[in-house]
């Protein structure tokens, strides 16, 4: 579903006018535009989603760029619209030890240096549960800023969260189950010994 589809669905659910395209120099479109603008990088940051994630190489930054006094030799230039870094690796192997500042990466690596990344994901690529979050999250934007109905947006909100919590659990069983840790001291605090 693309951004103009979102604004208006959510704009006809608090019965206000629609727009017909983006950049409309309306009221409708400017508070609907700041509620989605939000709320994607809301969403985005708050849950590693699989349509969000790429894995990309990371491209030298000049060494006059990088302000890190650790890894000042060996910086790495973040892709645009990053909104968080999951893992760093060279090759194969994960870092433990990098720096990020001010879009640099530094570590000690020289080359190819890949990263894990979330960034916002294109309008055609958004999971449908996440769009229904998504709309709802622009309602309530709507609801705040047109309408100025606050109770029934605080109301919207509440129910956005608990569709986001659902969804987390139901996009999550995609990925593959992880090992349980189990620990032997945990064991051994819970085994009554005489």
């Amino acid at each position: 579903m693309d951004k103009l589809t979102i604004l208006n669905n959510a704009l006809l659910a608090t019965g206000n006018n629609t727009v017909n395209v983006l950049n409309d120099p309306s009221d409708e479109y400017r508070h609907a535009n700041a509620a989605f603008d939000r709320a994607v990088r809301f969403l985005t940051a708050r849950h590693t989603w699989p349509f969000a994630t790429t894995n990309e190489l990371l491209v030298r930054a000049p060494d006059a760029d990088n302000k890190s006094r650790r890894f000042s030799k060996n910086g790495f230039r973040l892709p645009e619209n990053t909104l968080h870094v999951k893992e760093v690796f060279f090759d194969t192997l994960y870092l433990t030890e990098y720096e990020i500042m001010g879009g640099i990466l530094s570590c000690h690596y020289e080359s190819e240096v890949y990263a894990t990344i979330i960034k916002a994901p294109p309008d055609a690529s958004w999971h449908p549960m996440a769009e229904e979050i998504l709309t709802t999250y622009v309602e309530v934007g709507c609801l705040r800023g047109l309408n100025e109905d606050f109770t029934e947006a605080t109301n919207r909100e509440r129910k956005a969260e608990g569709l986001l919590e659902e969804t987390r659990s139901h996009v999550d069983q995609q990925n593959p189950a992880r090992n349980t840790y189990k620990s032997k001291i945990a064991v051994a605090r819970r085994t009554r010994r005489v």
